[in-house]
């Protein structure tokens, strides 16, 4: 995104000053929680969802100035999506996040699931700071909703019958449903009308099903300099994606031999396996077919440079790894 575009010097500032709410709010009087938090700041990444969420609230809202309400909004999202990266990185057995150590490789599982914790906490009780019981019912239902699609994706590890329809949901559950919220509370702030609200909320929900798609691409055929954390982790947890179950699907002769490369943990002898039979080209246009079908049903009722931006955002997932 060029940030140095109308739109793009606003949303700059804008996360700027969503940094500072996450900041202040997560300031501790105890000096040992203090410090695990402030190992924070190495989680931090683009900051999709506070993204999508006030892009999604400038595309429905003719206000000029931004309301607090939209900046802690979206510090809430990204608190949670914080969460979640801490405790995946536990599950994951991870030590690297974006090219730094995890909080359990610094600080230990123990404290690590407690952060994680403390930071859900944190962001229901930021959000409550709003006032608006929409907002704590939405956001009840969609933490719930991905805690359930991890405990899922625990359950199917080395699943070798796991069908494409289970593998969809997983990732709904632990991924796009969070993404779907963001940009469904920018709507909601913002006023929009019912079909406003839930072309938004489609519309994150698809981008983060093409996300996580393409994250899981990027585990199977990434490099751990690049993609800043230990790639081909989900082949060593057991974790069926999408060009896997695609190939077992359409080749169920390959079972055994597929088995035998994830016992041996051989990610060379996957990709040419995966390539061979088509699966990794196949899950690219899942994601750029997912991203059209996103783009599409936002253009079909807005046409400002906001809900512009969201779809210029979304394309970028077509691109190959």
């Amino acid at each position: 995104m060029d940030m140095t575009t109308p739109i793009g010097v606003w949303l700059a500032d804008e996360l700027d000053q969503v940094s500072l709410v996450m900041s202040d709010h997560l300031k501790n009087k105890h000096k040992e929680v203090a410090a695990i938090c402030e190992e924070l700041a190495a989680y931090k990444g683009k900051m999709l969802r506070p993204t999508m969420l006030l892009l999604s609230w400038k595309s429905v809202s003719s206000c000029e100035t931004t309301p607090e309400a939209v900046r802690v909004a979206a510090g809430v999202v990204e608190l949670i999506h914080l969460a979640t990266l801490v405790h995946d990185d536990i599950l994951d057995e991870s030590d690297l996040r974006r090219g730094a150590q995890t909080i359990n490789s610094l600080f230990g599982n123990e404290a690590a699931v407690m952060l994680g914790d403390y930071l859900l906490s944190s962001a229901f009780l930021l959000c409550s700071t709003i006032k608006n019981p929409e907002l704590n019912l939405l956001l009840g239902g969609v933490t719930n909703t991905l805690c359930a699609g991890e405990l899922v994706q625990l359950s199917r590890r080395n699943d070798m019958d796991l069908d494409l329809e289970s593998y969809f949901q997983i990732i709904h559950d632990k991924t796009a449903s969070l993404i779907a919220a963001s940009c469904e509370m920018g709507a909601v702030l913002g006023c929009g009308s019912g079909r406003e609200i839930k072309a938004l909320k489609e519309f994150g929900s698809s981008v983060g099903m093409a996300f996580q798609i393409k994250d899981d691409l990027l585990d199977l055929l990434g490099e751990r300099a690049i993609i800043g954390k230990p790639a081909g982790r989900d082949l060593d947890k057991g974790k069926l994606t999408l060009p896997i179950i695609t190939m077992l699907v359409e080749n169920p002769s390959l079972k055994d031999g597929f088995q035998k490369i994830m016992s041996d943990g051989d990610r060379d002898a996957l990709s040419a396996l995966l390539h061979s039979t088509g699966a990794i080209s196949s899950a690219f246009d899942r994601v750029s077919k997912t991203v059209d079908g996103a783009v599409s049903g936002v253009e079909e009722i807005f046409e400002n440079e906001s809900s512009k931006q969201l779809c210029a955002l979304a394309k970028q997932l077509k691109s190959s790894v």
